[in-house]
């Protein structure tokens, strides 16, 4: 449970960050190449919740709550997901 609930925190820190530089770049940079790179990396990041609605969960229409909901639950999602892949890569190694 550790491993999670590490996993959980760099996940968070690594998706603010990636996604405010994103953002930046999307609004201060005048190559087009950049913007569709920030692009598809934001859509990396929005990953498994971008397939329900493909203004999920950044763009979100709604309360700020719901907002925090919809990242928080990806975060959660993305993170089960890479503590999955440890726990079977650990597993066929032993």
């Amino acid at each position: 449970m550790k491993l999670f609930f590490k996993l959980l925190f760099i996940v968070i820190i690594l998706e603010i960050v990636i996604g405010i530089s994103c953002t930046y770049i999307i609004q201060e940079s005048s190559s087009r190449f950049l913007v569709n790179l920030s692009n598809l990396i934001i859509i990396f990041l929005s990953f498994p919740i971008y397939l329900i609605d493909k203004t999920y969960p950044f763009y979100a229409v709604g309360s700020e709550g719901f907002g925090f909901m919809l990242v928080f639950i990806n975060v959660t999602l993305q993170t089960l997901t890479l503590y999955a892949f440890i726990r079977i890569v650990t597993k066929k190694k032993n």
